[in-house]
């Protein structure tokens, strides 16, 4: 089974590559830029699953979540009069338990990601692409939890739209992702998201509060929602880079795939590093 699911990441992987070089290759004959230092599209500080790379702590529970991974951007050039930004982003989440002397993994997420943002306007944003998803019980998890592990992935295509509002820092997103191949909900294929974030408020000349709001909606779940709501704070912030210092209340569906059914209520205070 782990390697069946190691092939199904290095298939998703080689897609995403190919896909990158083509857009290389077309760049090369334009106007371009390698690796921009500021993103077209809103980072979703508030989406539990986003690229990331982050440690928060529930507050209510002895919960760790870790993220190791990030976005980064590739390439940006024009076609026709349009801006077009490709990234591509990788994420291992990992929910984790202190329990005395030891530290138990219950949980790993592998999210892959090939992003195409697209600039239509000034404050109008596309972003589009293609993503892998799988959810995966870990040694401890299997052991703590008592419980059979499901198979569980997805290669899914999103398609949000972004649009930034009266202040610049003030977005406003929403959409929907349709997965390609899903298990175990064969036919259940439909995703959406909405939410706003931003209204960075200045503190300081390197410190800025801002707030964030995600809703999410799965089919998987018979229409159940996830809801993420952060406050926070940015410290020297630079084009798309920052470090956060973040509190976040979810409720709702549980972003594991493992427990894709179930619900919960988290209070996490969290590190954020943006690049």
């Amino acid at each position: 089974m782990f390697n069946q699911l190691l092939g199904d990441h290095i298939k998703t992987l080689f897609i995403l590559f190919l896909t990158l070089h083509f857009f290389s290759a077309y760049a090369q004959e334009n106007a371009s830029e390698f690796f921009p230092r500021q993103s077209l599209f809103p980072k979703l500080y508030a989406d539990g699953t986003a690229q990331q790379f982050s440690l928060s702590k529930d507050l209510l529970t002895r919960r760790f979540i870790g993220a190791i991974g990030g976005l980064q951007r590739i390439i940006q050039f024009r076609f026709y009069e349009y801006p077009i930004q490709t990234s591509l982003g990788a994420t291992v989440y990992a929910t984790l338990y202190r329990k005395a002397d030891v530290v138990e993994v219950h949980t790993a997420c592998f999210f892959v990601d090939l992003f195409f943002d697209i600039q239509f306007s000034e404050n109008f944003i596309l972003r589009t692409g293609y993503g892998h998803y799988s959810a995966h019980l870990v040694d401890d998890g299997v052991d703590k939890l008592q419980i059979k592990a499901i198979n569980y992935a997805k290669d899914y295509i999103p398609l949000i739209t972004a649009y930034r509002m009266g202040n610049p820092g003030l977005w406003l997103y929403g959409g929907f992702r349709f997965d390609t191949y899903t298990i175990p909900e064969k036919n259940k294929r439909w995703n959406l998201q909405f939410g706003i974030e931003g209204a960075d408020f200045l503190l300081s000349e390197n410190i800025k509060l801002y707030g964030a709001v995600d809703f999410k909606f799965k089919s998987e779940a018979s229409w159940g929602s996830t809801q993420s709501y952060q406050i926070g704070l940015k410290f020297f912030e630079s084009f798309s880079n920052s470090l956060r210092f973040a509190y976040t209340y979810r409720t709702g569906l549980d972003d594991r795939g493992q427990f894709y059914k179930a619900h919960v209520k988290l209070s996490t205070l969290g590190l954020y590093f943006d690049f």
